[in-house]
């Protein structure tokens, strides 16, 4: 109450100078995330933030203002739970959208981070986040280190890659995350220190799926001392359970005790209810390895005390596992079976949400290997384009070179022509001098006459000779290049051929790539089918058991007429149920169809329906030949379904089950020779099962019957390369 008097003053005094000054953003204190009165102070804050920063002036730095009041609201619901969550999202799409329109590339990653939180932690939309962090990490490469997020892509790729178990990469991305954060200057001191324990903290979750137990023993003591160098208690608390609860899954209790302790006193100081019964049922497990088993009740009723009303399913399954196994060991066995039926139903319960997260996690796995199979091929045909531009540049520089040089030679040509003719000018003009001279002094200068007309043509031959020279080094020369350029072609033709084959065997790897999750489908299927088999024979199977028993406890003779009558109705009841139930869990994965393929798992089924039927089946399988599982399996069970419908519907006394080979086609004829059913009638279930295991398999059949006429179904499939086996 004194708490929230508190914030009601500073509100209003705030309020009070809000008309002379900007509101200061008051930095998140996580210790204090529960407190509804201290975060609603903040959104409070933050809203008056934002009206206050609208009503400026557009500048940059208002801009920036603006941009800020988004962000921290939207950080201030993300980190306030209470299905507020949706307002995160809100506040980040508005942060994204005003620093697009600003070109303000920070706050888009900024924002764009906090929308990937939502779709990845809160909603499991694992492709929506792979696709904003790769939008972001674009973002990323124009900021400066000191201020660029590229830290936080990196985190958030290293999660996603563990979803995909691809761990090298995972620890990749991590340690790239962790090399940043020193470096970035936007984040307080505390919070980097934080977000390196983090960082390292994941690292060692990483190093322990991978069964490197020392290095991962090593990261989690690094994040606890990066930890312990903060004021942040609750994180402290959550790096002494982190270590503690692997020294726990090492059977190390002693160890586990001492860090459960110092994180129970850290909830302790903070009045947290829930963190105190999630380190009580810890303990209570740690107690419980080491014999002491009355502290650990003492532990485990604490837990499970504090935990009244609350949603925590794992703690509380916890706390009963600890409570049973310390119960039984005392000598008390109602309180255990009362924990032990406790611990069931929650296990029950959480391992239906675990099947729900793996079938999503397979699906968000799936997706993601297509996204990320789509970019590098998108990234190949990229680099394919880029080449092919790059060598038509090159082709049209050493082209303009070609006409460059050509060009020059030209005009190099054309000015010892000038030269030659201005020197024949000269002479001619000299000569014309001489001659009017020669004309004053002819017999003077006769002889000079002749020395000089020898001295003129001895240049101009020798000015021609270099013309000649000069001329045939330039037409080698261009000859040369020529050829170079010819030799370049042909090298870079080579390269695109190399390239294509590359691209091919990329294409080829993608399709070995899809056979492979196809074939791990089949094998989860087939699991699924064995466990569903195995679940159906020991609990139906036990029941019936169990009725059978209490019905041999009672005496017949004793009963009147009609009661002896009800009687063995209901042992004949139960040894019908007895046949059904082996007959449900054998046909759900039979042995022989796993091990000797179809041939031998439909002799058998013949076997036994000729053994406790009134229908004669007979079972023709010379032509079969060994398929793929999934083909087998698929006809298998077809064959299941028409059989069962043949029994309850046809009133035929024979069936036949046969199998012929039409060149490059398997054909299966099932037919009967009961009562028959009109074609156009065929929409049941089981008929729209056999055509969607028809197309899963790339089959047709045909169905030819009439009233009064039997019934026969031909199945028609392909006997293709991939679909037989032998």
């Amino acid at each position: 109450m004194g708490r929230s008097v508190i914030w009601i003053l500073l509100l209003i005094g705030y309020g009070q100078c809000q008309a002379q000054t900007r509101p200061i953003l008051p930095e998140l204190d996580f210790d204090r995330r529960s407190d509804d009165h201290y975060m609603d102070s903040l959104r409070t804050i933050g809203h008056r933030y934002i009206r206050f920063t609208e009503r400026l002036p557009h500048t940059l730095s208002n801009d920036t203002l603006r941009l800020e009041g988004l962000r921290n609201l939207a950080v201030i619901f993300k980190q306030w739970r209470h299905e507020r969550s949706d307002s995160s999202l809100y506040y980040a799409d508005r942060l994204v959208q005003q620093a697009r329109l600003l070109h303000n590339s920070l706050y888009q990653v900024r924002g764009l981070m906090l929308s990937e939180y939502y779709y990845r932690i809160l909603k499991n939309d694992f492709p929506r986040a792979l696709q904003i962090n790769k939008q972001a990490s674009v973002l990323c490469a124009g900021l400066p280190r000191r201020s660029s997020p590229l830290w936080q892509v990196e985190m958030n790729m290293g999660e996603i890659y563990t979803l995909l178990k691809d761990y090298p990469n995972a620890l990749k991305s991590y340690q790239k995350s962790l090399s940043l954060l020193p470096h970035n200057t936007l984040v307080s001191r505390q919070n980097r220190k934080l977000l390196m324990a983090q960082a390292t903290s994941q690292i060692g979750e990483v190093y322990e799926i991978q069964g490197q137990f020392e290095a991962a023993q090593a990261q989690y003591q690094e994040s606890r001392r990066l930890t312990r160098e903060t004021t942040s208690q609750t994180n402290i608390a959550y790096a002494d359970e982190r270590l503690g609860d692997f020294y726990t899954s090492r059977q190390q209790p002693q160890q586990a005790i001492a860090y459960f302790e110092e994180a129970l006193s850290v909830w302790t100081r903070l009045h947290n209810e829930l963190g105190q019964a999630s380190v009580w049922a810890r303990l209570a497990e740690c107690h419980v390895q080491t014999g002491q088993y009355g502290v650990a009740i003492t532990y485990g009723e604490r837990s499970l005390a504090a935990l009244v009303g609350t949603s925590n399913l794992r703690v509380r399954q916890m706390a009963n596992l600890a409570l049973y196994h310390a119960y039984r060991a005392s000598n008390m066995p109602e309180k255990a079976l009362v924990q032990f039926e406790q611990y069931t139903v929650l296990k029950d319960t959480l391992n239906s949400q675990k099947r729900v997260e793996e079938t999503l996690a397979m699906q968000n796995e799936y997706t993601i290997r297509q996204l990320r199979d789509e970019s590098e091929k998108q990234h190949l045909i990229q680099q394919r384009q880029l080449m092919d531009v790059r060598r038509q540049a090159e082709i049209a520089r050493l082209r303009a070179a070609a006409e460059r040089e050509q060009i020059a030679g030209e005009n190099r040509m054309n000015q010892l022509r000038q030269r030659i003719e201005t020197e024949r000018l000269r002479a001619d003009s000299e000569k014309n001098r001489l001659e009017q001279r020669a004309r004053i002094e002819a017999l003077s200068y006769a002889i000079e006459q002749e020395s000089l007309m020898r001295v003129v043509l001895v240049c101009g031959v020798a000015m021609l000779l270099v013309f000649v020279a000069v001329y045939y080094r330039k037409s080698r020369l261009i000859a040369r290049q020529k050829q170079e350029i010819e030799e370049f072609n042909r090298g870079l033709e080579d390269k695109v051929a190399v390239r294509t084959a590359e691209l091919k065997l990329a294409n080829d790897q993608l399709r070995a790539k899809n056979r492979e999750i196809e074939e791990a489908l089949l094998r989860g299927q087939t699991l699924e089918r064995k466990r569903m088999a195995a679940d159906l024979h020991d609990s139906l199977g036990g029941l019936l058991a169990a009725i059978k028993t209490s019905l041999s406890a009672l005496n017949p003779v004793q009963m009147p007429e009609r009661e002896q009558q009800i009687y063995r109705n209901l042992q004949n009841m139960t040894k019908e149920a007895f046949a059904e139930i082996r007959y449900l869990s054998h046909n759900l994965q039979p042995d022989e169809l796993e091990k000797q393929g179809l041939s031998e798992a439909l002799l058998r089924l013949v076997k036994k329906l000729n053994l406790s039927q009134q229908i004669t089946f007979r079972l023709d399988q010379a032509e079969l030949i060994r398929l793929d599982k999934t083909t087998e399996f698929n006809l298998y069970s077809i064959c299941i379904e028409l059989c069962s419908n043949i029994l309850r519907h046809s009133e035929a006394t024979e069936a036949d089950i046969l199998f012929r080979r039409f060149g490059s086609e398997l054909n299966m004829i099932v037919k009967d020779n009961g009562c028959g059913m009109d074609p156009a009638d065929a929409t049941g279930m089981g008929l729209r099962n056999i055509q969607a295991r028809m197309d899963t398999i790339r089959g047709r059949y045909e169905v030819h019957s009439g009233v009064g006429e039997g019934t026969t179904f031909i199945f028609i499939l392909p006997t293709s390369s991939d679909m037989a086996t032998a």
